[in-house]
């Protein structure tokens, strides 16, 4: 903020102005006192980003003191958008010489303005017309919206290999009209994701095999202002194989004689570590054939990426189970259980959700309830 200013107040006027560069700024009779001191990018952002203010009157409906943690000016902040109607407005900013740093007012719901000096212990005040901030130089306003629930929803992490959809949401709610959609919207680093489809508030990429961290983004556009939602996505190396050609978790359960391990990645280094079983290996150790007659063995397999621990014991009555959180298409339990016990009771002690369950190989999908 570099100056503060007020103006025109409802039915009742009084103004003076001061000048600043080559616009004049008025300024009316207070409508509220305020309790700490704020300024009034805060005051605006209180009252957009957190529904601190009650946007029919413009006062405060929360502990003023909280205002002071908002920091910045609206027309850099990512949660507001530059506007070219009044009419799609909820904050008017006057720009002398394009600097949009000096001042804020909020647009109420029943169209009047209002905004409050720096640090004055005076007040809060309203304001009839939204050229009244700028009678000097009137082309120098400016119209920005709030957007703070426009977000994109997705994992945040993909293995490699895999295909993750993100989605453009504005908390359930419909989009506002003056930004235009379009699938031509999102951009993405064709260094970790190739492109699968995509619409005008979804995308569909799958993960290359290169790990790392990568920013998917949407354009919003609204003919007067652009800025960018923007989802970072870590793309981790996939350690993952098959077992005889099911999942290979942690600790399997194996039938005697000769078992098939082939792993997603190409290269491996596989050691025995512990235990009896016979063990060979194919294509840079990207297969892995054992045979184990009794007992367990366990085996240490590792590449530049991944470095796992695996256990492979003969079967008996108990057979190996995972569950897969398909949110984040993570394995969150995994271990051994009786063959006769239901998998459904594999989802206890979780949390609401879409889960995986493969219990010996057999898979079945449960959508869990609190």
């Amino acid at each position: 903020m570099k100056k503060y200013v007020t103006l025109s107040i409802v039915g009742l006027l009084f103004s003076y102005s001061e000048s600043f560069g080559q616009c004049q700024y008025s300024s009316g009779s207070p409508i509220y006192t305020k309790q700490a001191t704020y300024y009034c990018h805060q005051y605006v952002k209180a009252a957009l980003l957190q529904n601190w203010v009650d946007l029919a009157t413009g006062f405060p409906t929360h502990a003023e003191s909280d205002f002071v943690n908002f920091t910045g000016d609206i027309h850099t902040d990512q949660n507001f958008i530059r506007v070219c109607s009044i009419n799609d407005a909820r904050v008017v900013l006057p720009c002398p010489g394009g600097d949009c740093s000096y001042h804020s007012a909020l647009k109420m719901n029943n169209g009047i303005f209002a905004s409050t000096p720096n640090g004055s212990t005076a007040s809060i005040y309203s304001h009839q017309s939204a050229t009244a901030f700028t009678t000097a130089c009137p082309a120098d306003i400016q119209y920005y919206a709030a957007i703070p629930n426009i977000i994109i929803s997705g994992s945040s992490g993909v293995n490699q290999g895999m295909n993750v959809t993100f989605t453009l949401t504005n908390n359930s709610q419909a989009f506002p009209s003056f930004i235009t959609l379009n699938a031509s919207k999102w951009t993405y680093n064709s260094t970790y994701f190739t492109f699968v489809s995509s619409t005008s508030t979804s995308i569909t990429l799958t993960a290359k095999n290169v790990a790392g961290s990568s920013d998917v983004k949407y354009e919003l556009n609204t003919g007067c202002g652009i800025n960018y939602e923007i989802k970072t996505v870590q793309v981790v190396a996939n350690c993952t194989g098959t077992l005889n050609g099911g999942q290979l978790n942690t600790f399997n359960s194996v039938p005697g004689g000769p078992n098939q391990v082939v792993m997603v990645q190409p290269s491996w280094t596989w050691v025995r570590t512990s235990g009896t079983a016979t063990w060979s290996t194919a294509n840079s150790g990207k297969n892995m054939t054992f045979s184990l007659s009794s007992g367990c063995s366990t085996f240490n397999a590792y590449n530049s990426s991944c470095n796992l621990t695996i256990i492979f014991c003969k079967s008996s009555s108990l057979v190996a189970y995972s569950v897969v959180d398909m949110e984040t298409l993570q394995v969150i339990k995994q271990g051994s259980v009786e063959n006769t016990e239901a998998s459904s009771t594999l989802l206890e002690g979780l949390p609401a959700g879409m889960y995986v369950v493969k219990v010996d190989g057999k898979s079945t999908r449960y959508s869990k309830s609190d």
